[in-house]
């Protein structure tokens, strides 16, 4: 078990980290720029948070019982499959698919913000209680998919210029990375947000 994640983190350091870098940037900043542009335009704000709320209740996971991990495991789920959307991307010949999925993303937690600020109610107490405890878990997965399917991308276009490149090799290294850093992640995160992110918020 050790090797495995040893391996994964000389993965990161070669391959994975710059794209990683500068996904959560492009996340950081289509989660900013939603949060400020709305805010001076409250009309489409209104209307984006009903969005957000009528796409979080097709969901179908708020009547699940945290105590007995129904919670846990829907949230596990449906973050699994958004990730997993995000990482097959990476198969499409064209970096549009998978940066739209993560500035998708990022704008939901703007719309989230900004709506917030424009009820009155504090976006930092929102982070910090709703967001922080198992978003260091969850948003970091998300990214790493991105930063993934990213590589996958490159490699296919090295395998289209260079048939001696090693695609299958590339494609192999990062399904293992998906499956031992991505979705333990998620596993933690969905974990906490049954069970501790309640707690900060007060529920």
């Amino acid at each position: 078990m050790k090797n495995l994640y040893a391996e994964q983190w000389r993965l990161f350091k070669t391959k994975y980290g710059i794209h990683f870098l500068w996904i959560f940037l492009l996340f950081f900043l289509s989660g900013l720029t939603a949060y400020f542009y709305l805010l001076r335009d409250e009309k489409l704000l209104v209307i984006l948070a009903k969005w957000v709320t009528a796409m979080f209740s097709q969901k179908d996971i708020a009547h699940l019982d945290a105590q007995t991990g129904e919670l846990a495991f829907g949230l596990f789920w449906n973050n699994s499959v958004a990730c997993l959307l995000i990482f097959l991307s990476g198969f499409i010949p064209i970096f549009l698919p998978t940066l739209a999925i993560i500035c998708f993303n990022g704008a939901i937690i703007g719309i989230i913000m900004a709506y917030l600020k424009f009820n009155g109610n504090s976006v930092m107490e929102f982070l910090l209680a709703g967001v922080v405890p198992h978003g260091i878990f969850e948003i970091p997965a998300i990214i790493l998919a991105g930063a993934l399917a990213v590589t996958i991308t490159l490699g296919v276009y090295q395998k289209l210029d260079n048939r001696r490149f090693p695609l299958k090799s590339v494609i192999l290294d990062a399904l293992k990375t998906f499956l031992l850093v991505c979705l333990p992640l998620l596993l933690i995160a969905a974990l906490v947000e049954s069970f501790v992110t309640p707690l900060f918020l007060g529920v």
